[in-house]
This record gives C-alpha cells, structure tokens and sequence, in this order.
C-alpha cells in the first residue's frame, strides 16, 4: 500500500496508473462504514485511494475539531487489510497552500442553507474547498460517499454536477451497529450506557417510516420521545430529495433526516423512504 504526503507523490503515483481510480475521502478515525465504502469502490475500479485529513474548515465548534479522534496507525492497518491501494495523509499547508485561495462557490445553493447547513454554520463551505482541492489533485474516476451524510452527499453532488463532470458519483448505503445505530466515528465518545440510548433515534426512524401517512405531527411526537431518554433533537422531518425541502408529501424520492445531542456529542442519521 503507497503512502502518500506531498502532491508531488500523489502526483507521481497518479502518472503511473494506467486503469481507473475510486477515491475515498475520509477524516479518519475508519469503521466499517468507511471500509464499506472501499469495498464499492473495488467492485468498481482496478486501483482505490483513501485520504485520511481532519479538514478544519468542516469544524465550526473548535471544541469538536480538538476531539476529533485520530487514529492513524489503526487507520492504516485497516486499509491495508482492506486491499487499499493508496493513501493520501497530506498536511494543512498540502491541502490549503498559503499563497492560493479558496473560495469556489455552487451557483445551485439552496441545499447548503437548510438543516446540517442552518445548524452547523459553514460547515459545507468546507466541504465544498476541501473537496474541490481533493478532486482537483487527484483526479479521480469515481468517487464514493456514504448514505449516512446524506445532506452532504446532496452538496457534493451539484459540485460534481458543476465542476467535474466527468467523476461518476457513487452513494454507499449506511453501515449499522446490530442495534440500528448508524456507524460513526463520533460513536467512540459514547459510553456504553450513551450507545444503547442512541439506538432510539434508529427507532424513531423506523416508526416515521412505516406511517401509513407522513406528518410533521408524528415527527414531533417522536421528538418527544427522544427527549425522553435524553437526547436533545435538532431537527427531524421528512424531506424530499434532492433539494432538501421538508414536505410530508409521499412522492417516492424522500427520506427522513435527523440530527441531535446526547450529551455534547452530536449524532445524525436518515432514512430513504
């Protein structure tokens, strides 16, 4: 497996391949949603690359970024495993150079204001320079993202849309604990009494699911519920895709969205309906 830190490695190592290329981006901190990813990928295409990178711009609670696990031997140990090709550890300085900036902008936006977008100030700008840089520099055929950031995937699809054509896009469905919950690197701050409450949000799901009809009345009892076992809702509602917009019309291309605390560790998940 190559290891890449500068761009002119990375741009080495993309010279020398002569089949396709899967890219997958990650922050790190791997489960088996991130391997699961990878596993698509190699279905796909002859050669995958990884890139493990904390990308600060994604962060606006700084208290969020500074607790951020990072867990780079096992990372790479597992990608390994995985029959991972190469992977990209760049620097922030590799990453976001001094004397460029970084200011790309999607002309269709609507998706970046609402919900993860309205909660989490910025944080798609983030997505969207870090993404743009990565694309930029590697040059990737496909590109994989998993179901669990839906909202995300739904930004990072117009920037392909609008920028690069020429990557095919590729959603990967959500990875679960045996319990329901969503894999995610932020579940390594749970305690083990934590784990077994936020199984609940996968239930509320469920239950918004399977309603004969689709309510913002049954998005709220939910809440209710939820906040019963202490976990404090942002949001929850049934939205249509892909611009994002709440309506509990059953028109086929909808799924339910969540995003809440328990404790200070803040936890999202959907469902496709």
């Amino acid at each position: 497996m190559n290891i890449l830190f500068s761009n002119h490695s990375l741009t080495n190592y993309r010279q020398l391949l002569s089949k396709s290329l899967a890219f997958v981006p990650t922050m790190g901190a791997l489960h088996d949603g991130h391997i699961s990813l990878v596993r698509e990928a190699k279905k796909s295409c002859e050669n995958v690359i990884v890139s493990i990178f904390v990308n600060p711009l994604q962060f606006n609670n700084p208290e969020d970024l500074k607790k951020y696990p990072r867990m780079i031997q096992n990372d790479l140990e597992l990608l390994k495993q995985a029959g991972v090709d190469a992977v990209f550890l760049p620097s922030y300085e590799t990453i976001y150079p001094p004397n460029q900036e970084f200011n790309i902008q999607l002309s269709n936006n609507s998706v970046e204001s609402v919900f993860e977008g309205q909660f989490r100030p910025g944080h798609f700008n983030g997505v969207i320079q870090v993404l743009h840089r990565f694309f930029s520099l590697i040059e990737p055929d496909e590109v994989y993202f998993g179901q669990k950031d839906l909202q995300q995937c739904m930004v990072v699809k117009i920037l392909i849309d609008e920028y690069f054509k020429h990557i095919k896009f590729n959603i990967v469905e959500t990875k679960r604990e045996q319990s329901g919950l969503a894999m995610s690197s932020r579940n390594l701050r749970l305690s083990k009494n934590e784990l077994q409450i936020a199984n609940q949000i996968y239930q509320s799901l469920l239950a918004l699911k399977n309603k004969e009809v689709y309510s913002q009345l049954a998005c709220e009892h939910e809440i209710e519920r939820l906040n019963g076992f202490g976990l404090k809702t942002e949001y929850l509602n049934y939205v249509n895709l892909p611009n994002m917009v709440v309506s509990s019309d059953k028109n086929g291309n909808q799924a339910i969205v969540y995003a809440g605390f328990l404790g200070n560790i803040r936890l999202i998940d959907n469902l496709l309906l």
